[in-house]
């Protein structure tokens, strides 16, 4: 599954695998930020989804620096 495509289907929920895909992030990565509250996620029994808009708003706020960082959360 090719990331920009993904995004096109009629899907509303995504797997983890295929969010991480979409994002452009490790598996691993993804759920750590889940299991931390970084990003929200359905538990659905086992099953772990994302849903679509959570995606598309993360993609909209874009990817900045957390604060405390490096260098204090200030992009370059």
């Amino acid at each position: 599954m090719e990331p920009i495509g993904a995004l096109r289907s009629d899907k509303l929920v995504f797997t983890v695998r295929e969010a991480a895909m979409i994002l452009c992030v490790n598996v691993k990565t993804l759920y750590a930020e889940i299991a931390a509250g970084r990003f929200p996620a359905l538990r659905v029994g086992r099953a772990i989804r994302i849903a679509r808009s959570v995606i598309v708003s993360f993609l909209e706020q874009g990817c900045v620096a957390p604060p405390g960082g490096k260098n204090g959360g200030q992009t370059r």
